[in-house]
């Protein structure tokens, strides 16, 4: 009787019987910056084989295919970014001045974006087809995570005293979310500095 096998993960595969001969980390990093420079659709696996110094078949028979090494690569680029921003959320810090830090890491990245077409998590939410369910499922997950930690900055701000109590953390969190992806895509055009700080702080007076 056949048992029922397990996929294989990208860390597991060989190609062709032979080991990976690359760093699926390294790989992953320049394919996102690959992906975040020329936007899914303009890339080709040319492109991603030139960028990470990888074989065709290789990259193929780990990822499966380019939509597969676009979602890995977006998985990468996520988990690096979510942890980031739990260090500076969780900071040693009162919870108002964590929050409004990791609010303006947003401004000076927006900022100095030159050559980079905004943010890759921005950039993967309007260029993929949402209508591919599992595309939708890994941007609403990625969503999720950090509207999570937004959140969970917001009550501890609340359980300080220094944002209004009444406030619904979930509706705030989405509302910072909403407001740091704009940054984003604002930087573009608006790299200022100053002025990118300035919508920080409204946001932040909106919390008391």
């Amino acid at each position: 009787m056949n048992q029922a096998t397990t996929p294989k993960k990208p860390s597991d595969v060989c190609v062709r019987g032979r080991p990976r001969e690359f760093d699926t980390d390294s790989v992953l990093t320049e394919a996102s910056h690959t992906f975040w420079r020329h936007g899914y659709h303009a890339t080709s696996i040319d492109d991603l084989c030139k960028a990470t110094g990888v074989l065709r078949g290789s990259l193929y028979g780990v990822f499966g295919d380019k939509r597969g090494i676009m979602l890995a690569a977006l998985d990468h680029y996520a988990d690096g970014s979510i942890a980031r921003l739990c260090e500076r959320l969780n900071a040693s810090l009162p919870p108002d001045e964590a929050l409004r830090n990791a609010l303006l890491h947003h401004t000076r990245i927006a900022s100095s974006l030159t050559g980079l077409r905004s943010c890759f998590i921005t950039n993967a939410t309007l260029e993929m087809p949402l209508e591919d369910a599992e595309v939708r499922e890994r941007i609403e997950s990625i969503q999720r995570r950090i509207a999570t930690l937004l959140a969970g900055a917001v009550i501890r701000g609340q359980a300080s005293g220094v944002f209004n109590s009444r406030l619904d953390e979930k509706a705030v969190a989405d509302f910072l979310l909403c407001m740091t992806q704009g940054l984003r895509v604002l930087g573009k055009v608006k790299s200022d500095e100053r002025e990118l700080e300035a919508i920080v702080d409204i946001a932040m007076r909106a919390l008391v």
